[in-house]
């Protein structure tokens, strides 16, 4: 194939097309961010070793009270089409995707910033229609700077502005939305060539790209397959460059390794592999059994056994790499001991069979898992296993669960604020086991509040420890992501994300 931009990688982006248009704004899901993510550059972003932030289009972010932000953008960016990026752009863009009647996916990121409630009807304190489309809280200062100015203090509020919705929109979204839609133009590493129905999304390097993470490079084919394991065939055939995660079983026997000839990295993500416990079941809403199957799990020993060893044995509820974890979080209830857990079971009272939910891809490690807990226990264990993913959200959402739940947790942003408010708020949007404690969401209240991040790092904290009294989710492990590559490629390193580090990727030219 000849593209413009040689050489060119030719990349997994999971099992199916972006299910909604490629606007950051309305992008909540894997395939679609990863392209969102290579067409557009934010304010920050999170370096590939370490997920720390730093600036990437905002050339500073400063604020005195940790509600009225300034931000100033690094002069000299352009979009795609030759136009300059403005302050204005990040205004517009985050006006049109908080204005609830567009049902933007990504709206309430912007819960925060003043006026969410007029421009949200979902928010609205009685029930009206938005009576604006503008946030009260975002003002354009002139070309190079805006304020934006929050509803309540939020001191790690620059933190989110890598998020994909916090990315600005050119003048042609606005103009012409239908041209847009046809062919999306960022401010990003690469610009999009073509999409193509079941032929994937070609993108080549954006010459003029200001960023200090250019590509490697020249182009990029990301393409979908019907499941990993079809991917993982067509890497080893030499029709696909990077597949980002190996199927399960090819990493826990390491027979990945042997049929890539070693071409395989990994590195932990900013993942935590959990179980959830629903607190609106009789019998599952007791901490004491809770901790029972904690402390009857012998994380290490599964992570050997089932999983290929790369995984990380959880001490808290969130995983090293991010803002503000402290370690031992959750006290002795992540470590293995029979007799203890033996003793809470005798405490709940519970004598009946644990359920264990998950879709059917996790059957290895949960199958050893249950086992383990049940012989611990003394009880009968069943996993009830939901062959397509989207039964399994559905139930989880739904509340139709009938007992332990698989939730892992993947950040958003890396600061353990996202570890938390998320899943255990009582409010929370991914709060899918009821969990509702005053003292906790009044931590977090006070940490959004603190005059520094220290002290909102202390309050956090705080916050996370309370978990281990009620232990809602029992911490697994930190997952490890492992990424297989084929022999066109060089200097194959992987990101803080998961993704392939396009800034130092080398392709070989004696390769076809």
């Amino acid at each position: 194939m000849s593209v413009p931009g040689e050489p060119l990688i030719r990349l997994y982006n999971y099992d199916h097309p972006p299910v909604r248009p490629l606007v950051p704004g309305d992008t909540a899901e894997h395939c679609g961010g990863r392209i969102v993510g290579l067409l557009f550059t934010g304010l920050v972003g999170y370096r590939s070793e370490d997920a720390a932030a730093y600036h990437a289009m905002a050339s500073s972010i400063v604020t005195a009270d940790s509600t009225v932000f300034t931000i100033t953008l690094k002069p000299g960016w352009t979009f795609h089409d030759g136009t300059p990026v403005l302050a204005r752009h990040f205004v517009q863009a985050w006006n049109h995707t908080a204005y609830g009647p567009n049902e933007q996916a990504n709206a309430a990121a912007f819960e925060k910033i003043l006026g969410y409630a007029e421009v949200h009807p979902e928010v609205h304190p009685d029930g009206r229609p938005p009576s604006t489309d503008r946030l009260a809280g975002l003002r354009v200062l002139d070309d190079h700077r805006f304020e934006v100015t929050l509803a309540e203090p939020f001191s790690i509020f620059p933190t989110l502005l890598g998020s994909p919705a916090f990315l600005p929109l050119p003048d042609v979204f606005f103009a012409d939305r239908a041209r847009y839609l046809r062919r999306p133009v960022g401010n990003g590493r690469y610009r999009l060539v073509r999409a193509e129905a079941g032929a994937g999304h070609l993108l080549t390097a954006f010459e003029d790209y200001r960023g200090v993470d250019r590509p490697g490079p020249g182009s990029l084919l990301l393409l979908h397959y019907p499941d990993r394991d079809s991917a993982y065939q067509a890497l080893l055939a030499g029709e696909l460059d990077y597949l980002d995660a190996l199927p399960q079983d090819a990493v826990a026997d390491r027979r990945g390794v042997r049929e890539l000839a070693g071409r395989v990295v990994g590195r932990p993500g900013l993942m935590l592999q959990a179980l959830a416990f629903p607190s609106y079941l009789p019998g599952y809403d007791d901490p004491d059994l809770r901790k029972a199957v904690s402390l009857a799990i012998d994380r290490p020993e599964i992570i050997a056994r089932a999983l290929g060893g790369g995984q990380r044995p959880a001490d808290g509820w969130s995983v090293e790499g991010v803002g503000g974890r402290l370690p031992g979080q959750a006290g002795r209830y992540c470590t293995f001991d029979p007799v203890a857990a033996r003793e809470h079971l005798d405490r709940s009272g519970f004598d009946g069979t644990l359920e264990f939910h998950s879709p059917a891809s996790a059957r290895g490690w949960l199958g050893a898992l249950s086992e383990g807990v049940g012989r611990v226990l003394g009880l009968d264990c069943s996993l009830v296993l939901y062959d397509r993913v989207r039964d399994y959200y559905d139930a989880v959402e739904n509340r139709t669960v009938t007992g332990i739940f698989r939730a892992d947790w993947a950040a958003d942003y890396p600061a353990l604020e996202n570890f938390l408010r998320p899943l255990f708020h009582s409010d929370g949007p991914f709060n899918d086991t009821g969990y509702a404690r005053p003292e906790f969401d009044a931590l977090l209240a006070a940490a959004d509040a603190a005059p520094d991040e220290a002290v909102a790092t202390a309050r956090y904290r705080a916050a996370e420890r309370l978990l281990a009294q009620d232990m809602p989710h029992v911490p697994l492990w930190q997952e490890w992501a492992t990424a297989g590559y084929s022999a066109r490629l060089g200097n194959v390193r992987m990101t803080s994300q998961g993704d392939l580090d396009l800034h130092a990727v080398t392709v070989r030219s004696d390769c076809p």
